[in-house]
């Protein structure tokens, strides 16, 4: 079972007809998708799927060999490198290694895009830098260096730089990967207050079943070098069986919650 696309009204990126190969792996054929404004999408896919090569393509990071992807109605493909660097100010991307430079203070590193991109004064950049690191829970960090962070406090700093330009659209790739649970959950209600409180599109690409789940308004899980997308009950419920066993026990578990909660209202 999966839910028809969102109409296009709603969506705030929408992938058509993307074909990509690499030699003769074929990635992509035919893939369509959509992302709804407001919403957290989360790209799901056993390895080798394309899921952060998705990712990639949706912040004009890697080209197709065909098809369209448009950005709140602004079409990449075909742009010039120019044209793609305007349009990714309205993206921000949270990168699996976190891509912090590590001779770099953490305020350094945050106030970078700023400083690059922005005519701000530096009290201006120093009054963001300090928002965006207190809107993800780290204070007192902004004279440290990348390497006397712990993992969880890296991935709370990078998210911090990939909303210092206050994006429309944040991108993740595996935000989760490498962290231990309390970790994870801490990532996790992060990018939903982000989502709710700044009204972020988040589209995040996750192998962690359950934080997606949790977290996700919808599930985009490539297969079969396409798209299924539906809610994470509606992908829970599926009857297809290669759907049903990637979703696997977490699945299970998720729909019992979702029934133990219905009950006990």
């Amino acid at each position: 079972m999966s839910a028809q696309p969102a109409t296009s009204v709603d969506a705030h990126v929408v992938c058509e007809s993307i074909h990509l190969g690499f030699g003769e792996r074929e990635v992509f054929s035919d893939l369509c998708c959509e992302m709804v404004a407001g919403d957290v999408t989360v790209l799901m896919g056993s390895s080798g799927t394309g899921k952060s090569t998705l990712l990639r393509m949706i912040g004009g990071l890697q080209r197709p060999d065909s098809g369209s992807i448009r950005v709140a109605g602004r079409e990449l493909v075909g742009l010039a490198e120019q044209g793609l660097a305007e349009a990714r100010t309205h993206l921000g991307m949270l990168f699996q290694n976190g891509a912090l430079l590590d001779s770099m203070t953490i305020f350094d590193n945050v106030a970078l895009p700023l400083r690059e991109h922005s005519k701000l004064s530096a009290d201006q950049i120093a009054a963001e830098v300090r928002d965006r690191l207190d809107a993800v829970g780290l204070e007192g960090v902004e004279h440290l260096l990348p390497g006397e962070l712990s993992g969880g406090m890296l991935r709370r700093a990078a998210l911090a730089r990939a909303i210092i330009e206050n994006p429309e659209v944040l991108l993740c790739d595996e935000p989760f990967s490498g962290l231990d649970p309390p970790n994870v959950e801490r990532i996790e209600a992060l990018l939903t207050r982000l989502n709710r409180e700044r009204g972020l599109t988040v589209i995040v690409t996750s192998h962690h079943m359950a934080s997606s789940l949790r977290m996700g308004h919808r599930i985009i899980l490539l297969k079969d070098r396409a798209a299924v997308s539906g809610t994470p009950r509606e992908l829970a419920l599926s009857e297809d069986s290669e759907i049903h066993d990637f979703m696997g026990a977490e699945g299970a578990a998720f729909l019992k919650t979702l029934a133990a909660d219905g009950a006990s209202e």
